[in-house]
This record gives C-alpha cells, structure tokens and sequence, in this order.
C-alpha cells in the first residue's frame, strides 16, 4: 500500500516501521491533514507483512507541541451565511469525532505500538501517546495536559486514556493542574517506561525494544495485544473464557508453534511466518 503526506513519514527497518511526525518547523503541531495522515500511515505499515512492531517519534526539536491552534480555531470560527449554530455544532462534532478516531487508530493498531518521545509533548501529543502500548523518553522531554490551561476539555483520548496508565490522583493533578512534568517525574509515575540522555539514545532503544518484539512469533504477539484490548471491556471470568477459546483456534494451532518446538529440538534459531 501506497502511502504519501507531507507532514508523515514512514520509514522501514528490517521488521519495525517508524512513523515520523515531520511538521518540524511547527515543531510538530497537528493540523488537521496531519492527524488524518495518522491512520493511513498506520494501514500502510500493517500492509506490509514484513512489519512487526512500530514506534511513533518526531522530527526536529519537539515530539509534538499539541494541535495547531491557528488552523483549529481560526477555521471553526467560519460559519456560512445562513447556517444555524445548531448545524454548525454538529459538523463542529463530526469533525472532533474523526480527529478521536485518528487517535484512537494508534490503539485499535494490531501491531504494537512504541512512541519515542523528546521536548515537548504537549495537548494532543498526549492524546497520541496514551494510545500508543508502550512510551518511553528521552531526558529534555516535558509533558503537559495543555487544552485545560488554554479553556479546553481535552476531548480526543487523554481523558479516557490516561486512568487506565496511571493512578487517580496523578490523572486528576495533571488535567486539572495542565502543569508540566518532567521526564523524571513522568518516569515516577508511570507514563513513560524509561528515560534516556537523549533523543538518539532514546530512539536506539526504542528501535531495540520494536526488534525484540518484532522477533517473537508474530501471531502470538498480535494475538496477545488483541486480549489485552478486548480484556478493557470485559469481566476476569469473561476475558478468561475468550482468551481460552482464542489461543485454541489461533496459536495454539499455528505453524509458528510447531517451528518454535522444532528449533528447540534442534537448537538453532526459529524462522517464524505469522502462519
């Protein structure tokens, strides 16, 4: 699959896809092209059966510093003549409703998803991380629930996202406070897994982590994420009797299972499908 923008990039590296925000001289800011390239940069990547894991980053200095105010607001505020509030706000909402489905293709992703992040990441750059399985940052990264400082109820995930990352006193602080974290602090408490002395150093790890992912079996791993969301909206004993049934007619039958007892049995490196 084809994919072209010019605020995204992917870029691909053995089994693991990049995916770069690269509105650099905005430092990253998210217009409203930039967030609908997200999920068909996603479905290019999860074309390609040689892809694995994935990780989000950015270019140049800043992860990213949220929405790009300029275009949201200067562009909502144009209604045409003659057009109620009422219909107004109900395009208004259709086009939040796309912007929460474009954040919420980096969760509903079947492949892992890895956000390497550095500077700010601010407002929507929250949003985008806390859909994202596993986050980690580099030391000059500051973090901030920015919409609340600037008169917003941030609507595009974090709210929905972030309780189910950390404890609620820390969520609660965080959005009611719109204050800004830093790396160490997001480190303390949880939202990211682990810091690094720059962004290099960060990404290196990231790409390291995305490579040991990218090296287990990739049904199982696929397999696993999908558990690990369907079990969102389920009971224990619900999510037990799925998972049962799931790993029965999936894994457990796969030619990838029978090539790890093979290699085993013949002590050399297993050469997993996904089949």
């Amino acid at each position: 699959m084809d994919f072209s923008s010019d605020v995204i990039t992917i870029e691909k590296t053995g089994a693991v896809g990049t995916l770069w925000l690269d509105r650099p001289d905005k430092f990253n800011a998210l217009s409203e092209p930039f967030w609908l390239a997200i999920p068909e940069a996603l479905k290019a990547l999860e074309a390609d059966s040689n892809i694995r894991s994935i990780i989000v980053a950015g270019r140049g200095k800043h992860f990213c510093v949220g929405i790009d105010l300029v275009q949201g607001f200067i562009d909502a505020d144009k209604r045409p003549s003659g057009e109620s509030e009422a219909v107004s706000n109900l395009k208004q909402l259709q086009g939040t409703s796309k912007f929460q489905a474009a954040i919420s293709s980096l969760a509903e992703c079947p492949l892992p998803v890895i956000a390497v992040i550095h500077g700010h990441c601010l407002g929507a750059g929250i949003d985008m991380i806390t859909a994202c399985d596993i986050r980690i940052a580099s030391a000059d990264s500051n973090f901030s629930v920015r919409e609340t400082r600037i008169g917003l109820v941030a609507d595009v995930g974090t709210l929905q996202r972030l309780p189910k990352i950390l404890n609620a006193g820390h969520v609660a602080e965080l959005a009611y406070s719109a204050k800004d974290i830093n790396a160490a602090r997001a480190e303390k408490i949880g939202l990211v897994n682990d810091v690094y002395e720059s962004f290099e150093a960060t990404y290196a790890e990231g790409m390291a982590l995305a490579q040991e992912i990218a090296a287990n079996p990739p049904m199982a791993v696929r397999g696993t994420k999908f558990m690990l969301q369907q079990s969102e909206t389920m009971t224990t004993e619900q999510s037990l009797l799925m998972n049962g049934m799931f790993t029965m007619i999936t894994s457990l039958r796969s030619n990838d299972l029978q090539e790890s007892m093979h290699a085993f049995a013949e002590k050399r490196p297993p050469v997993y499908t996904g089949t």
